[in-house]
This record gives structure tokens, sequence and C-alpha cells, in this order.
């Protein structure tokens, strides 16, 4: 049986993101999917002539996020720890964070960092397109500011003892400031659309986490009749302590009337 499996080398990163997946709750949190007919969105996209200058569907999602957070201010808040008992942080801006896959976490892990979009509801869709573009391929040692947190979070885990970084993350999580500079804001996107996936189901460890699939032509009821029109999946995951049912609803409602009918 020696050669059934092989155990592969201790792996720091993996450990790191293990102790962070242990802030998910299940318990806590619910998941709310909806369909969206992205006629609008491509529509847009079909106004710039140039690819590298087309918005990005991630875009489209971050920009909408944003703004249903702004309209929607009690779905923009995070629970933290105190000394005694947990409370809420609003936030007054809307900071949009993605999930960017790499492939230079360790030898035997790709991993995702966070990159956060700063006061998204400020951007354009082609300004958050030109700042998130490149992200999951930029070089580590360039001088690409945008890697920094990910430059932080390789060194730290090469240099510094677990449980210090562990100490780092805990304040991080439950300081406000801490939290903006290292995490952003209430809402995570994430999305396997790259890989052909309709939709994902993800839990991170934020308040919000948004996904959206693979855009394609499907089946859609439009009134009487079955047409073929142009959709992706939107999925939310959410932490029910922070934003119940009713309110959930009406913020992933919103995001998705923005996607549909908007014109940025």
């Amino acid at each position: 049986m020696t050669n059934e499996f092989n155990v592969l080398p201790r792996s720091r990163m993996f450990e790191l993101y293990s102790f962070l997946n242990k802030e998910n709750q299940p318990a806590f949190k619910a998941v709310a999917v909806r369909e969206i007919d992205i006629a609008k969105i491509e529509e847009i996209r079909s106004r710039t002539s140039h690819r590298e200058k087309r918005p990005t569907y991630t875009s489209f999602v971050a920009k909408a996020a944003a703004q249903a957070l702004m309209e929607i201010p009690e779905a923009n808040r995070v629970a933290m720890r105190s000394l005694f008992a947990y409370r809420l942080i609003q936030f007054n801006k809307a900071h949009i964070s993605i999930a960017v896959e790499r492939d230079d976490a360790d030898r035997n892990l790709k991993a995702a960092f966070i990159y956060t979009i700063y006061d998204t509801a400020s951007k354009s869709l082609v300004e958050i397109s030109k700042e998130i573009n490149g992200l999951a391929t930029a070089a580590l040692d360039s001088d690409d500011i945008r890697l920094e947190r990910w430059r932080r979070i390789k060194r730290g885990v090469k240099w510094v003892p677990l449980w210090l970084i562990k100490l780092a993350i805990f304040c991080h999580r439950h300081v406000p400031s801490l939290y903006i500079q290292n995490r952003g804001g209430a809402v995570l996107i994430s999305s396997p659309s790259k890989y052909g996936v309709d939709f994902i189901v993800a839990q991170w460890p934020y308040p919000i986490g948004l996904s959206f699939g693979f855009a394609k032509d499907r089946p859609w009821v439009k009134g009487d009749r079955v047409v073929i029109k142009k959709t992706m999946t939107i999925t939310m995951a959410f932490d029910r302590r922070i934003l119940p049912g009713g309110p959930a609803s009406r913020f992933m409602n919103r995001v998705c009337e923005i996607l549909e009918n908007d014109d940025d």
C-alpha cells in the first residue's frame, strides 16, 4: 500500500488559511440565489471597442454591490468582539473586496488573497476593471503596489512565528481601523466563472459573500414563452446575525436590479 498516497510537506500557508477559515460559522450563515438577465451588462460592454478597456463582470458586480451598500446601510456592517461582547460596526463607505487566486502560495498549494477596491461606489466600471486587471498573474517581485497585502502575507508565513501571525489576524478582525486596512469592508466577491462553473455557494469570513457564475445562453421564461437569454447566477452567503432574512433579500434583489437595469 506504500504507493497509494504521498504525505506532502508541511505548509505554513495551509495552516494559516485553516486558521482563517475557523471564522466561518455555518450556523450563522444563510444563502440566497438568483439568476439574472445580463443583456444590459453585455450592451454596456459592447460599447467599448478595445478589449482591454472593456469592463469585466467582476467590476459590474463590485459596482452594484457598492451602490446597494450605500442605499441599504444595514448591510454595510460587521460584528466585532470587544472585551466582553460582540458589537456591530457600521461602515460609512463601501469597500468591496475580491478573492484573487494566486499560483505562488507555496509549492503544493494554490490560494486566494483578498484585494480591496476602496470607496468602490465612487469609481467607474472602467476604473474598477483597470484596478483589478492582472492581479492573479502580476509578478510578486514587481513594484505593483496592489500586491503589498499579498507580499506581507508571504513574508509573514516565511519568517514570523505562526502564533504571532494568528494574533495579528485576530487584531485585524476585531479592531475597526485594522479591519478596513487589511480586509476592506462588509462584502467579498468571488467567482468560479472562468472555469465554466454555473454557480458556487462560497462562504468566506466576511458578513456578505457574493459570487457569480459563468455567463452563457440559457432558457428564460418571458410571459408565456420560453426564450434564450444570456444569464448568470448570483449567490449570496450572509451572516444572518448581522443581516436577517428580510434585509438580506432586499440587498440581494437590489444588487440584481442594478445589474439588470442600471446604465453606468
